[in-house]
């Protein structure tokens, strides 16, 4: 599917290296069109004449790999289950269809036509924990297909991948065999349903012992499915996590919307800002809730639901970030716009959406399989970049801002600022440990043992985003006396912040003032009575 789209992907990146920056978005919007008119596959796997690659002596080709949960209920093998059917909950399978391998026509001519079996290819289904099963001691090992001297000790059969089968669980790993027959180019493999009845992660892969079948390819697709439905096992969780954290943004919406309504007399502009973000909020949870719904019940992802989802994703991100800087700035508190730097905001912005919406698509678009590969790699460090200049700028202008704030004694301002910068520190921290743990989840589980754990990772983030939503809603909320928080003359700021220290000093002035002038008057009128009295005396004497 990405491979249809490389020309106009090249095309893109010469267009912003020779100065079309401008142009970014309509080359965007062009490249999410591109998606519209590409059919997605998910837990229905597809296959487009692929090729086989060499791993030591044999040729192998990875069909896919996910945690299934085990089957509930027997399936019937003459049953022919497809997505579109409905009885299938609780039954737990993979299904092969329209497989077809295709070897190369000097290959099928060294072949005798009288001969049935002229080629062997084998679909080997494996849970993660049996593959040592697989190949003389483990499937990395010298020998995976069987030599002529590990056929005459009767340990297997030449032209077959070596399996050691457990006698007390004879079902993983599994084979299927399908044989080339005389001179034909071309073979299907028999339309058949394996019933899963073992929890686990599990890896299907195609593979040929047969050094003359090089250059065989495969085509047709296989149907993977849990017994609650088509997610992956590693993904159902999220379904449940989504419609919850879409009931909490409902929530936190309701209460902020009470709120506005009950002061929108005095609302400021940094207020419908947080609006914003809450509405983006909601609607991101609910379509990635009516996504994985969607998804669980047909096998595909509704590519439509599925862009839209990323696309109020990244968005949602931008500005959820775009306002934690705008914010950290003073903007609306200490400073009325934000002059001549909007501009470099903006490009943070623009930039950081761009990326972000690519490694979304690149994630979500396509087969779930590990998501790893050179274009999730390429698309993670400049999200990572981006992220760090965010943290950067934001805990610089959060210095700047409280330093001015403390010049000019706006108390009830430093201290709210003071709060707000202690969450965003707390929320760093816990990033950068997460970010820790998610390396060392990968590390130490490279073949997704763990999968059943692995929700956990992308629902921390949408919880910690949820908290310090709220956390600047409660910092922020509407009132009776939004000057308080808001921006106005500095003077006004000062006054308004200290009018009751100011008028009790007034007072206590006053005070003073009045004591000291009636001890004057006390003084004085003394004094003209002592000199009264001697004027008296000398009066007397002459």
């Amino acid at each position: 599917m990405l491979g249809n789209n490389r020309e106009f992907i090249c095309l893109s990146y010469d267009l912003i290296g020779n100065g079309y920056f401008q142009r970014l978005t309509f080359v965007v919007l062009i490249y999410l069109s591109c998606f519209f008119i590409t059919q997605v596959g998910a837990s229905i796997h597809e296959y487009q004449n692929q090729s086989f690659f060499r791993r030591s002596n044999s040729f192998f080709f990875h069909g896919g790999s996910e945690g299934l949960y085990a089957s509930k209920l027997h399936i019937d093998p003459n049953q022919m289950p497809s997505p579109e059917e409905n009885h299938l909950n609780g039954k737990s399978f993979i299904r092969f269809e329209s497989i077809t391998f295709r070897r190369t026509k000097e290959s099928a001519e060294k072949k005798n036509d009288m001969q049935q079996k002229t080629g062997l290819v084998e679909a080997i289904i494996v849970e993660v924990k049996d593959r040592e099963k697989i190949g003389g001691s483990y499937l990395h090992s010298a020998a995976i297909c069987c030599t002529p001297d590990l056929s005459r000790e009767g340990s297997c059969n030449v032209g077959e991948v070596i399996i050691h089968q457990d006698p007390n669980y004879p079902y993983s790993p599994q084979r299927i065999q399908t044989f080339f027959e005389g001179k034909n180019e071309e073979t299907a493999m028999v339309v058949q349903t394996i019933e899963i009845n073992r929890t686990g992660m599990y890896y299907l892969y195609f593979m040929f012992c047969d050094p003359e079948l090089t250059g065989t390819t495969i085509s047709g697709r296989t149907v993977w499915r849990n017994p609650g439905g088509y997610l992956p096992g590693k993904m159902a969780p999220l379904m449940t996590f989504f419609g919850l954290m879409s009931l909490a943004y409902l929530g936190l919406g309701l209460v902020w919307f009470l709120w506005s309504v009950q002061y929108w007399k005095d609302i400021i502009q940094l207020q419908y800002h947080i609006t914003v973000v809450i509405g983006l909020g909601m609607c991101e949870m609910a379509l990635w809730y009516f996504e994985y719904a969607n998804f669980n019940a047909t096998g595909s992802r509704p590519m439509g639901i599925t862009i839209w989802a990323v696309t109020f994703t990244a968005v949602k991100k931008t500005v959820s970030r775009l306002l934690l800087l705008v914010v950290s700035m003073g903007y609306g508190v200490v400073r009325p716009t934000l002059g001549r730097v909007i501009f470099k905001v903006l490009l943070l912005g623009l930039t950081y959406f761009v990326f972000s919406e690519a490694l979304g698509l690149v994630e979500n678009l396509g087969n779930i399989n590990d998501l790893t590969g050179k274009a999730r790699l390429f698309l993670v460090l400049p999200v990572s970049l981006l992220d760090a200049c965010f943290i950067i700028w934001i805990f610089s202008a959060l210095s700047k801002t409280l330093e001015k704030l403390q010049i000019r004694r706006s108390m009830a301002k430093f201290a709210l600022y003071r709060r707000f910068t202690n969450t965003l520190a707390i929320s760093v921290l816990l990033s950068i440990a997460w970010v820790g743990y998610e390396l060392y989840f990968n590390a130490a589980d490279p073949l997704s043992e763990l999968w059943q754990r692995a929700w956990i990772i992308p629902a921390f983030w949408n919880l910690l985003a949820f908290v310090l939503l709220v956390v600047i809603c409660s910092l922020w909320a509407p009132s009776n006396n939004p000057t308080r928080y808001a921006y106005s003359e500095e003077t006004g700021d000062e006054l308004e912040e200290e009018g009751i220290s100011l008028n009790s000093s007034s007072v206590a002035l006053a005070g003073e003032s009045a004591a000291k002038l009636e001890r004057k008057e006390r003084r004085a009128s003394n004094a003209d009575l002592f000199r009264l009295g001697e004027e008296l005396e000398e009066d007397k004497r002459e």
